[in-house]
Parts: structure tokens; C-alpha cells; sequence
């Protein structure tokens, strides 16, 4: 029967998460939480709080067919186990599906069975033990200190199992006792728990600690802690509605996940979670996107209204997509090809928003095939990559994003008709990036303060790659690897901060440069790797003159570079900065204006 149900305890959802009792549907988003949420969940569950009511759908016969359905994650790690495995419904006995408390449901199995993975800081991401924290939740026993988190009473956290060496009981520097929360499983009553404790020569607070978190797990019915909905009814459609309705009402789940969840719902034939959760995969290999990115492009390509909106996602426009799905991926998948082939990556491609014109392009020209590679796109990749570049350094997609897709959009077609398979409004091949600009209404007049602006770009900073790319367009980024050079390397700043000290004294009202200038656009270049290998820490006027067997030599080696034809010592920095700068903002202005 439909309605609030008796509350279970903790260990029987568990057991019904092992059993595949629990499943999820399709729509259901992914899990999303981050350790301290699980922390402060187990606290609010130690403390009493109400942790409020979960709905779930009772599926049965026919039902089971009529979406796809999901397991709880066995393990989190992120980037890499972040999605569901799906599950074979067919034969399976009847199930419930989780509408409402997947991710605290989710936060709770891990905990009690499982690990969370946090990526190494520092390290290069890749799906390797090695460069995660491999972390077990474990419960402070002891809490002679007070808890990091202010906001918690009971102090659980996710520790790395390099420091713990997954023992059940952990002893801190401090002294402090911290159990395993997955160990409680081996505790079977109160017996082993007097047991367990005189083993580890508990106190009686640390005790009396691990019995309550006992009794938590595996507490009476009538102190049964997951409360929930269920609702009956065997109308598929009734369970999508009752989830959109209960997550649209200003809770965590951001509006595109809702407009995820419907669209996947909504596919016929292929598995949409998963199409999409594997073409964002692969991207994300070198480009971090999401999701959203996908929904939005679906929009930026056939549909009247680039907003997110429930209403833009009928059924009609979700089953057009599922229709184009194969060739839309492609798409996709060659755009971010053609971008790696123009250097960038993740942390260079400043704005993912700025790739929704090119889609566009590439897509309704049919040139999924030919953009990266044919002699015959040639000039379409040099405008494409002009256009990105300027875009990544102007910023156009601000806070009113939809509103310059909608008007970049333009460019291609001033009365965008869906359904009416009309592009453009003319048969041009090339890619009109200064319609495009005009469109979008940051064309600008470009001025010396705007250029001694970007000329505090510092190496690592994202627009750093797009305004040197733009500096050196004749370099080979798609058969070469680039690095961001100091011209003056980077590991003499002391010295020359030693040489600018020594003359303060002579000169009082003398400054050096900061390391902030020192590591900025006037001292930077684009090197390719094996000429970067060969310069390493030279000092800049001994790399010239190696490089160079002539006066002629010297002056194409130098304008090739961008290097004014000075004295290149060190001690001549300051006079260096200021000339090259002075160069590079007159290159700059030829190019951006």
C-alpha cells in the first residue's frame, strides 16, 4: 500500500542494497557528495537528527522493463568510479527504486563497506592507486581533541589507508582511538563488543562510543532510522514526475541534472546514461567537461531556446536527439580533437562555452569528418582556431551565457527555426568568427590599457596559452609539443633580485621587478620540447648566442622569438622587460584589432 512506511534500521537498507533489493533508476543522477557531507551525515545519525523521509518506488512486472535500472556504486574514486553499473532487471525478483535518498543511502554504504578515493594533490590524473588516497571512514573513539569540524559532536573521518594500514583500530599522534566503521560488521552483540574492547584496552567513554554506533547500525525497530515514502503505483511516467517535483524544489540537484534525468528517461532504444557518461568520459581525458556541456549543445544545435528549461526537453525534441545521437558524439568527440591539435587543454581551454559555435559549424556543415585532417578545411581551422583564441582571451561567455549563445548563434543564422532544417542563412564555407564577434558584442577597440592588462598574464594562468599561441601562430601545435618558456629563466630571479638589491644601495629610489613581473608575459615565450630540452636553465644571452653562427642568424633567431636586440645580460632585465613588452603589445594590436 501507497503511503509512509514502517522505519527500517541502517543494516536492513544495507542489506537490501547487497540484495539488489535497492536499485536506481535511470534517471536518478549520479552520486555527488564529497567526504565531509558523509562525515556530518554519520554525526547528524549518532546525534538523533531526523535525516528526513526517503521515497522510493515499489517495482513490479512490466515496470521493470519500462526504464533501465542501476546499482549503488560498489566504490567512489573521483573522475574514475563516479558511475552506476547497470543492472539486468530481466527475471529479477520485484525491487524497490530509489527516487529520493540515493545519495545519503549511497554516503552510508560506503562508509560501512567500501572506500571513497581522493585524488593526490599534485598528481597527474590517471586511474592509479598510486595517485589517490585510498580512505576508510573511521569513528573517533577517544575525541580527547577537539574534532576538526566544528559543526560535528561525533568525529568521523575518511583517512588515508597508508596511514591507518586498514587496521580496526587506528591510534592517532594524539593518542586518540579511531575504529573502522566497516569493522562494526564482525561485532555480532554486546558481548563482543565487551570483548572487542577489553582486546584494545578501550575506556569506558570508548566503550560506551563504539556501542552506540552499534546500536545505530543495528538498532531495534523502534529506533529504526530510515524513514520513507512508498509510493505503489506501476505508472512509469507517475515515478519520473514524483522525482522531477521532489528535486525541483530548491534542493542541492542543480536544474540540469533534472533536465538529464528527463532526457534519459525519455530514450527509446539506446541506454542514454551511458552514451553520454562514456562520450564525456572521453573527453575528460583531456578536456574536463560535464554533462551540462552535452545538454547545452543538444540546445545550441536544434532547439529554438538555448536556456535550460523543462519544457524545451518534450518528448519530441529528446527522441530528434536520440535519432541524430551517433552523429552528434562524432561531433562532439572531433571538435576536442581539433582543439587538442591546437595545443590546448584542460587548463588552457578557460571556457568550454566558447567550443558551442564551432560545434555548430563543424555539425550543420557535415565536416565531422574532414575539420582535423583535410587539406580542404584548412582555412576553416586557422579562422576556428582564430576565433577560439580571441574568445579565450575577451571572455565573452559571462554571467549572461545564454544570451551570447543566442546571439552568436546569429552569425550563422539570423531566425533560428527548429525542426525547419535550415542552417544558414548563406552558402558560405567559412567560418565567419568576425560575424560571430559582431554578434556577440565584445568586438572592441583594442587600447594600451587593455594590453599592459594582459601583459600580467603570468606562465600558469589560462589565457597565457591563447595569447602566445596568437603571438607564434606559425609553430606546428598539432605534431608538436609546446612549453611556456622564461626567456630569462625562471630559476634566476634570485640572482637577479640579489643584482637589483646591490644596486638600491648605490641608487635608493631604485625597485627591481617582483617575481610576479619576472614570471609574466614580457619574459615568456612558446618553446617546442626539444628546443626547451636544449635551453633548460641558460642564461638568455648565452642561448642566443649558441643558437646563432652570425649577425645574420641573430636577427631572424631573434624576431623569430620575439626578442629585442639589446644587451641580453641579466643585469640588463628591467631595460628587456619594458622593450619586449613594448614589442609584444605592438604585435598584439596588428593581430587583435
Amino acid at each position: 500500500m501507497a503511503g509512509f512506511q514502517t522505519a527500517i534500521t541502517i543494516n536492513e537498507a544495507m542489506e537490501r542494497i547487497k540484495n539488489k533489493a535497492y536499485l536506481l533508476p535511470a534517471f536518478q543522477r549520479e552520486y555527488v557528495w564529497d567526504t565531509y557531507q558523509i562525515e556530518e551525515l554519520f554525526d547528524s545519525l549518532m546525534r538523533g537528527y531526523p535525516i528526513s523521509s526517503m521515497l522510493f518506488w515499489e517495482v513490479k512486472d512490466q515496470s521493470k522493463e519500462a526504464w533501465k535500472f542501476y546499482e549503488f556504486l560498489d566504490y567512489y574514486r573521483e573522475r574514475y568510479n563516479t558511475h552506476n553499473k547497470l543492472f539486468n532487471t530481466q527475471g529479477h525478483k520485484d525491487f524497490y527504486a530509489i527516487l529520493d535518498g540515493q545519495q545519503r543511502l549511497t554516503s552510508i554504504y560506503l562508509g560501512l563497506f567500501s572506500h571513497y578515493d581522493i585524488h593526490k594533490y599534485g598528481k597527474r590524473w590517471a586511474n592509479d592507486d598510486r595517485r589517490f588516497k585510498i580512505c576508510h571512514l573511521y569513528y573517533n573513539l577517544t575525541q580527547s581533541k577537539e574534532p576538526e569540524n566544528p559543526n560535528v559532536e561525533h568525529e568521523f573521518l575518511w583517512i588515508d589507508k597508508n596511514e591507518t594500514k586498514e587496521q580496526n583500530i587506528f591510534e592517532d599522534k594524539n593518542n586518540q582511538k579511531w575504529f573502522k566503521c566497516s569493522a562494526i560488521y564482525s561485532i555480532g552483540n554486546i558481548n563482543d563488543i565487551i570483548n572487542f574492547s577489553q582486546h584494545n584496552n578501550f575506556t569506558g567513554s570508548e566503550r560506551e562510543r563504539l556501542c552506540d554506533f552499534h546500536t545505530l547500525i543495528f538498532n531495534t525497530k523502534d529506533e529504526a532510522k530510515i524513514n520513507f515514502y512508498l509510493e505503489t503505483e506501476q505508472k512509469p511516467d507517475k515515478a519520473v514526475n514524483i522525482f522531477i517535483r521532489v528535486n525541483s524544489g530548491g534542493t542541492n540537484l542543480n536544474y540540469s541534472d533534472i533536465l538529464f534525468s528527463i532526457a534519459i528517461a525519455n530514450w527509446k532504444v539506446k541506454d542514454a546514461r551511458t552514451e553520454i557518461n562514456s562520450l564525456v568520459d572521453i573527453i575528460k581525458e583531456d578536456f574536463n567537461i560535464n554533462k551540462d556541456l552535452i545538454l547545452k549543445g543538444f540546445l545550441y544545435l536544434f532547439h529554438n531556446n538555448i536556456k535550460f528549461q523543462i519544457n524545451s526537453f518534450d518528448n519530441a525534441f529528446i527522441e530528434s536527439i536520440e535519432q541524430k545521437w551517433e552523429s552528434i558524439r562524432d561531433c562532439f568527440l572531433e571538435t576536442f580533437k581539433l582543439l587538442r591539435s591546437f595545443g590546448l587543454e584542460d587548463k588552457t581551454l578557460s571556457s568550454k562555452n566558447a567550443i558551442l559555435p564551432i560545434l555548430y559549424f563543424i555539425y550543420h556543415k557535415n565536416l565531422t569528418e574532414h575539420i582535423v585532417n583535410s587539406v580542404s578545411q584548412k582555412e576553416n581551422r586557422k579562422l576556428i582556431k582564430k576565433w577560439l583564441l580571441r574568445a579565450l582571451i575577451f571572455k565573452p561567455f559571462g554571467r549572461s551565457a545564454d544570451t551570447v549563445f543566442t546571439n552568436t548563434r546569429r552569425a550563422f543564422i539570423k531566425e533560428f527555426k527548429q525542426g525547419s532544417n535550415k542552417y544558414f542563412d548563406n552558402n558560405t564555407d567559412l567560418f565567419p568568427f568576425e560575424k560571430i564577434e559582431k554578434e556577440a558584442k565584445y568586438t572592441r577597440n583594442i587600447d594600451d590599457e587593455f594590453l599592459e592588462y594582459i601583459m600580467m598574464y603570468r606562465k600558469n594562468d589560462p589565457e597565457t596559452f591563447a595569447i602566445l599561441s596568437l603571438l607564434y601562430p606559425n609553430l606546428d601545435y598539432k605534431n608538436n609539443d609546446f612549453h611556456k618558456d622564461h626567456l630569462h629563466a625562471q630559476n634566476l630571479y634570485k640572482e637577479y633580485k640579489k643584482i637589483g638589491e646591490e644596486r638600491k644601495i648605490k641608487t635608493p629610489n631604485y625597485n627591481y621587478l617582483s617575481f610576479e613581473l619576472y614570471d609574466a608575459l614580457p619574459n615568456l615565450q612558446m618553446l617546442d620540447a626539444n628546443e626547451n630540452e636544449a635551453k633548460q636553465d641558460k642564461l638568455l644571452k648565452q642561448w642566443v648566442e649558441e643558437s646563432c653562427k652570425n649577425e645574420s642568424d641573430r636577427k631572424e633567431f631573434l624576431e623569430r622569438h620575439l626578442i629585442p636586440d639589446i644587451d641580453l645580460s641579466l643585469e640588463n632585465f628591467d631595460n628587456f622587460y619594458e622593450l619586449r613588452k613594448k614589442l609584444l603589445i605592438d604585435k598584439l594590436k596588428k593581430i587583435l584589432n
